[in-house]
């Protein structure tokens, strides 16, 4: 695998497409990918150019974030909603790798140690079957072939980033009581710092043993369906349940050999009439910003600038009744009823919108608009092919470093994200799905894709989404100055995060103006000016026939933010 170089900060784009120039949006010599690392971000070029769709080259590049990004995603430990569009079918669907919490889980011995970190946090981990399905349905790659790159970051190493440095000094004390964690992370008994070498050789020996159970198999089906099976049914199950048992996790046998990931319909808007905006549904909380934007698809942003006091206010109000929504209504659909239908109303959405004051900010308790039913640890990527599939994924983890033995696989912490309450939707419970935080999104503009966008951070992911969105569609932003702009976040709704408080703030970069933050001070909002999880975003967009990629420039990088393949320049 060829390098970029010297090592990377903690984020990378890339952009990639023929010099010939750029072609119509169903096809041509015009790729494009965007992550948040260089070199995860080249492992997808690669496998674009070798002829794979922008399917094979997501698999590469969440693998190739598993060895570089391991706080932030894993594609063999972690959970992942995505969605593609299929220029063949012309048609999107959103792809449901989330796993159930262990069976053996009930919320009153968890409440006891929720704020503990630990296997016990860990739920199925679904991602590696959403993968497996993707590649089955929308691939043309053999396996190992794609999960060549990754293999090779992992046995040859990369430098340390800062951001990787934070991180690490951040979980010292974790990574220091876990050995093996410590065997990757410390050298001679010293965490590593920014530019020393890390390597990932017991990850490198699980993706090789995936590669020969494909192998082992003479059809491409077959082999996809041999490391389903490896993984849920076999040796990694195995080893996973095994490190549970032992440090008193919940997860068995039975809820993994049971799993099987899903392409499933995605929910869906239209903004405006010859455009259409999509999300994954339920379990994950895309529908949050969804919600967000059907409120707001009645004004006239052309009229303001992004970080107007108008413009922030408006926003930041739409997304507190959309999270409103989501806390009384979404969860897993398989446990509770969620009201999609009536939630996506336009006549519901208009009633939400009478309920906004531009004098006056809301405060928690919100009630939702519809009767009640019952019942960052994140990374972000973007891909286009030759032929016009694109791949918006959001994966996720938790920064928490912990390695299963020696399977070289960090595993997920997502019941962090569960609340203990009776009536709650997203009530823990065994062999059910935790409401996921991961929402990338996708817009269809004439039935063409249009943007490809996500910004991570648990609950600002949905609020940075409609920020990053309307900054296109909204306000005519190009890609980059899309994702550049100022975010603000709200904190008017329960954190998703244990111990689930509403702080009934809004955090805003220190970007905005005095003038802008008075005038959102006189109108109620409890500013926090540059504290905040602001996120990380990258986003593509497909102008007429005008390719655009925008990568988070908040973390500076050795490389800087964009490359381009079939070029020089990087």
């Amino acid at each position: 695998m060829t390098s970029a170089g010297a090592g990377a900060a903690g984020l990378a784009g890339c952009a990639g497409f023929s010099s010939d120039g750029p072609a119509e949006r169903s096809g041509g010599d015009r790729r494009a990918v965007v992550s948040q690392h260089h070199l995860a971000t080249e492992a997808g070029l690669e496998t674009l150019e070798a002829g794979g769709t922008a399917a094979d080259a997501a698999v590469a590049v969440a693998c190739g974030l598993s060895v570089v990004e391991p706080w932030f995603s894993s594609a063999l430990g972690g959970g992942t909603w995505a969605l593609y569009y299929d220029t063949e079918a012309d048609e999107v669907t959103s792809l449901d790798g989330v796993g159930p919490v262990g069976l053996e889980a009930t919320p009153e011995d968890y409440e006891e140690r929720a704020d503990e970190a630990g296997i016990h946090q860990a739920v199925v981990p679904g991602a590696w079957d959403g993968w497996m399905l993707w590649l089955a349905e929308y691939g043309e790659l053999e396996l190992p072939d794609v999960l060549e790159p990754a293999i090779d970051l992992a046995r040859e190493g990369y430098p340390v980033s800062p951001e990787m440095e934070g991180w690490l000094e951040g979980e010292a004390e974790l990574i220091a009581d876990r050995p093996a964690a410590a065997e990757i992370y410390h050298d001679d008994g010293d965490l590593l710092e920014e530019g020393d070498t890390v390597t990932q050789d017991a990850m490198a020996d699980t993706f090789e043993a995936m590669a020969d159970a494909y192998a082992s198999e003479d059809e491409r089906a077959d082999g996809i369906q041999a490391v389903r099976d490896y993984f849920y049914r076999g040796p990694i199950a195995e080893a996973i349940v095994e490190y549970s048992d032992e440090h008193g996790g919940y997860l068995t046998l039975e809820e993994f050999e049971a799993f099987e990931a899903e392409i499933v319909d995605p929910l869906s808007i239209e903004y405006d009439e010859d455009l259409e905006v999509y999300q994954n549904p339920p379990n994950s909380q895309g529908i949050t910003q969804l919600l967000a934007l059907n409120v707001l698809k009645e004004y006239e942003f052309g009229d303001l600038e992004p970080d107007d006091a108008d413009a922030v206010h408006l926003q930041t109000e739409a997304i507190k009744l959309a999270f409103a929504d989501r806390h009384h209504h979404v969860g897993d659909p398989d446990r509770v009823e969620v009201p999609v239908e009536d939630l996506l109303d336009d006549e519901y959405a208009a009633s939400q919108r009478d309920r906004i004051d531009m004098d006056e900010a809301m405060e928690w308790p919100i009630e939702t608009g519809l009767e009640e039913t019952g019942a960052d640890h994140t990374t972000t990527f973007h891909v286009v092919d030759d032929e016009g599939n694109a791949a918006a994924v959001t994966t996720s983890l938790g920064a928490q470093f912990l390695v299963i033995g020696d399977t070289g696989i960090h595993i997920n912490n997502r019941m962090r994200m569960l609340a203990l309450e009776d009536d709650d939707p997203n009530r823990l419970t065994p062999g059910y799905a935790v409401r996921h935080t991961s929402n990338p999104y996708m817009a269809l503009r004439n039935g063409g894709p249009y943007v490809l966008g996500g910004v991570t951070g648990v609950d600002t992911q949905s609020q940075g989404q409609t920020q990053q969105f309307l900054n296109v569609a909204g306000f005519g932003l190009d890609a980059q100055a899309a994702v550049d702009r100022p975010r603000f976040v709200s904190t008017a709704f329960p954190s998703t995060d244990y111990p689930y408080e509403a702080d009934n703030t809004l955090q805003i970069e220190t970007e905005f103006s005095e003038a802008v933050r008075d005038d959102l001070e006189e109108r109620g909002h409890d500013l926090e000016e540059g504290a905040g999880m602001f996120g990380t975003g990258n986003a593509i967009v497909l102008e007429d026939d005008d390719l655009q990629v925008g990568a988070e420039s908040r973390i500076s990088t050795a490389e800087g933010t964009v490359s381009r393949a079939n070029d020089d320049s990087s």
